[in-house]
């Protein structure tokens, strides 16, 4: 009788082990998993408050390029930098598969605007300088590959994380000149023009963890109106309006399924301060979100027309010129290539529901992905943090956050961040385990 208890003891384990359910769960389930067990939130936060002590505006980018390479090497990446300028270094770092998956490129800039920002963790939240736009997705890439490695788990493609130059919406104009206000992609764009490749690319920009397939480009236009002395500021408002109210006809015109193009006066300089009508010229800058494929000399063409009809009609404008200083192409990629489905799963395995999609507003938001996908790599946008036009659920300060006038005072959630890392590693494990010929472009 004891005897049978023994074996009866042994038998029941064995039809413990052989129906557990958490070992009944796909090969894949599991190695899922371990690797988001491995995601370390406290890794997250020292690695966002080390980017965010670093400035990096426009033009000095250098000393986050060296700290972002020394990072990659701690992960056993290969590091390489290009120097897109004298002190303006990209910086490239490759993790090695072990041959026959896909390549997948995370990639961030590491500019941002002049906003002097203490670095703070408080109420679950960070804020520092650039964390929004987007020096948080640094963390979230490197965290990501690190919890992929602690797990064990073997990659066949290699992974790139890419961190780039002069990506903020800035160019050359006027006494606007020098490095400081060369952006807008040049980074990005030296990068591709010099060979770094991949199957497919995530950018990190700040969506609330929405998923982006595309951006509008953009057209950016100096309209300057010479007007009389007496009256010349009075009438370039009159220009200004009719600008604005030329958006709706501009979006009826150009109408897409899920972008929305916009048109915004972003800035206005005229006269002199000192002397009213010693100089009657008002120099208006016009923000136009383009859908892509737009000609940027049909929407120079289109403003011409507006202005036209004003000058006509008022008496005090004497004369009306528009020139274009920067223009960006948009881009747009179907739900069907694999780095969309392989971050809809990815979402889904963290947050075991679907992933919501971008609202049309945002795609006004360009980025480097316009750059990176005139090269035929597949791109998409998700990233943690918020923008004017989206707000994670958890994100509960956001919105007041974003309309403070300096801009200072906007942080990112940390569990946003941590949610992020896990969705970017479940989509690497993903993509680099797929053979190149399984996800490439048909």
């Amino acid at each position: 009788m004891r005897v049978n208890n023994v074996c009866w003891q042994r038998g029941a384990s064995v039809l413990q082990k052989k129906f557990n359910p958490k070992s009944q769960r796909p090969r894949g389930a599991r190695m899922e998993e371990q690797v988001l067990e491995q995601v370390d939130r406290e890794r997250i936060v020292e690695l966002a408050r080390h980017v965010a002590d670093i400035v990096s505006i426009t033009g000095e980018e250098k000393e986050i390029a060296e700290y972002l390479g020394s990072q990659f090497e701690k992960l056993g990446m290969q590091v390489s930098y290009q120097e897109v300028e004298e002190g303006r270094p990209n910086v490239i770092g490759t993790l090695k598969g072990t041959g026959g998956g896909a390549t997948l490129m995370f990639c961030a800039h590491m500019d941002h605007f002049d906003n002097p920002q203490e670095t703070v963790v408080e109420d679950n939240r960070i804020y520092g300088r650039g964390l929004v736009n987007m020096k948080a997705a640094f963390p979230c890439y490197i965290e990501a590959v690190s919890a992929i490695q602690k797990a064990g788990v073997k990659l066949k493609g290699d992974i790139i994380i890419s961190g780039v130059v002069g990506e903020i919406e800035k160019a050359q104009i006027g006494r606007f000149q020098g490095k400081t206000y060369r952006g807008a992609g040049v980074g990005a764009r030296y990068m591709m023009d010099h060979g770094v490749m991949a199957d497919m690319c995530i950018i990190g920009e700040p969506t609330g963890l929405q998923l982006q397939i595309g951006n509008a480009g953009l057209v950016w236009a100096r309209v300057s109106i010479d007007g009389k002395a007496t009256k010349f500021v009075l009438a370039a408002a009159k220009v200004a309006q009719a600008i604005q109210d030329w958006e709706r006809d501009y979006q009826r015109k150009y109408k897409h399924k899920f972008m929305l193009p916009t048109v915004q006066i972003g800035a206005i300089e005229g006269g002199n301060p000192f002397k009213p009508g010693t100089r009657p010229t008002t120099d208006m800058f016009v923000i136009v979100k383009t859908l892509p494929g737009t000609p940027p000399l049909a929407i120079q063409r289109e403003i011409e027309a507006v202005c036209e009809k004003v000058r006509k009609r008022e008496s005090d404008i004497l004369d009306i010129r528009v020139d274009l200083y920067l223009s960006t192409d948009g881009y747009e990629i179907s739900k069907s290539e694999y780095v969309v489905k392989a971050m809809e799963r990815a979402h889904k395995t963290v947050f075991g529901k679907p992933v919501p999609y971008a609202k049309p507003i945002r795609y006004g938001i360009t980025s480097d992905g316009s750059r990176i996908a005139a090269y035929g790599v597949p791109s998409i946008t998700y990233g943690p943090g918020f923008g004017t036009h989206l707000v994670d659920p958890t994100e509960t300060k956001a919105l007041a956050e974003w309309d403070t006038p300096t801009g200072v005072r906007r942080g990112v959630g940390i569990e946003n961040m941590v949610n992020c890392a896990k969705v970017y590693a479940v989509a690497a494990v993903d993509v680099c385990n797929k053979k190149r010929a399984e996800v490439a472009k048909s």
